[in-house]
């Protein structure tokens, strides 16, 4: 665990992420002082609703069909952005 001070933490903000999101964690201090903690998301059966658990809800409205489930099938799954830049994925 590390600590950071507010101003070093702005500074350095995505290579601190990074070292979150690989499993560290890192108190943010304010004049000397914790005020909070950045820790990694760690998934749970429960954080991630699959299409079955969302077709077995929608099961249980009265006035539900096939159709409904379908149209909200193709809203809630990720869309993947077409790059319009460079190889960064950037946009212009």
């Amino acid at each position: 665990m590390t600590t950071y001070g507010i101003r070093e933490f702005k500074a350095r903000l995505s290579e601190i992420l990074r070292s979150v999101e690989n499993g560290d964690e890192a108190i943010i201090t304010r004049r000397g002082r914790p005020s909070g903690r950045l820790v990694p998301v760690r998934p749970t059966a429960e954080s991630g609703a699959s299409l079955l658990t969302l077709r077995d809800a929608f099961a249980d409205l009265p006035d539900a069909d096939y159709e409904d489930f379908e149209a909200l099938k193709s809203a809630w799954q990720p869309r993947v952005p077409e790059i319009a830049g460079g190889a960064d994925g950037r946009r212009g």
